[in-house]
């Protein structure tokens, strides 16, 4: 039986995808390999205890980013004839004569970078689940809640704060609909309001309908019945006492921007933010 040892000042994941992608060329039964991971290696004498089982015909992976470590491993895996293969040494010291940057020597970075992807992906999800009040459950786990009539860019904004980590909420005001009473109980730091102006939003109503294919008068770009939703709105946001925001001419990268320096300003703890 072929015997693969994963040592890892981190979880050692890189490493046992590496070394199941170089088993997955050969056909090998199950029971002709196996392969022990051990991960979270920063003293010596973890090492120490290690090579107490390890065999001469055995094999070492290592990812140990600590350069005195790595260099331990590789003597002592020396001693007793095992052949170590070190899959970041190398790569490392390539790059580091490349760019001129100095190794940061940090375990779990790569791990990190795991989190913050998963991070992301959580958020957007989160952004598509509760996007235009679909669902109000998710108000209190929201980071931010974004108010505003229609057509004020609450869904592109979500979406983009969702990619700095951000769980965004939006919910539509409509004179019609009533509010959730949980909006009124959160914590109102987190709320912003967008608003426009009766023409800009007249303008994009319009183009909207346009590429439904509907033309003519209607009552969702109607002027009065924009007033009538603005003025609505605005009532709302002050009952909450949440800052508005006038998103006319804005670049949603703009909205975005001030949207986080408020929240921070109020207060929000948004530490999760790319």
């Amino acid at each position: 039986m072929v015997k693969i040892y994963v040592l890892s000042d981190s979880l050692g994941n890189t490493a046992t995808d590496v070394v199941r992608a170089a088993l997955a060329q050969f056909d090998l039964e199950i029971n002709e390999y196996s392969i022990k991971k051990i991960p979270g290696i920063l003293k010596k004498e973890q090492i120490d205890e290690i090579m107490v089982d390890i065999r001469e015909e055995d094999i070492i992976v290592q990812t140990i980013v600590l350069k005195e470590l790595a260099e331990y491993a590789r003597e002592e895996a020396a001693k007793k004839g095992v052949v170590l293969i070190d899959i970041l040494t190398e790569l490392l010291g390539v790059i580091a004569n490349k760019t001129t940057k100095k190794i940061k020597n940090r375990p779990g970075e790569i791990r990190k970078l795991g989190e913050t992807y998963f991070r992301r992906v959580d958020a957007l999800e989160f952004a598509v689940r509760y996007d235009d009040g679909k669902d109000i459950n998710g108000i209190l786990e929201a980071d931010i809640v974004i108010l505003g009539v229609s057509r004020t860019s609450k869904t592109p904004l979500s979406m983009y704060l969702a990619n700095k980590n951000l769980k965004v909420m939006n919910i539509p005001l409509v004179p019609e609909i009533s509010l959730p009473k949980l909006l009124f109980e959160i914590d109102n730091r987190k709320i912003i309001g967008l608003t426009t102006s009766i023409e800009h939003l007249n303008g994009v109503r319009e183009e909207r309908m346009k590429s439904l294919g509907v033309f003519g008068d209607n009552d969702y770009s109607a002027e009065i019945r924009i007033f009538e939703e603005l003025e609505y709105a605005t009532e709302i946001m002050k009952k909450l006492n949440c800052p508005i925001i006038n998103v006319e001419n804005k670049a949603i990268e703009e909205t975005a921007e001030i949207i986080i320096n408020i929240v921070k300003e109020r207060g929000i703890n948004i530490t999760n933010i790319q």
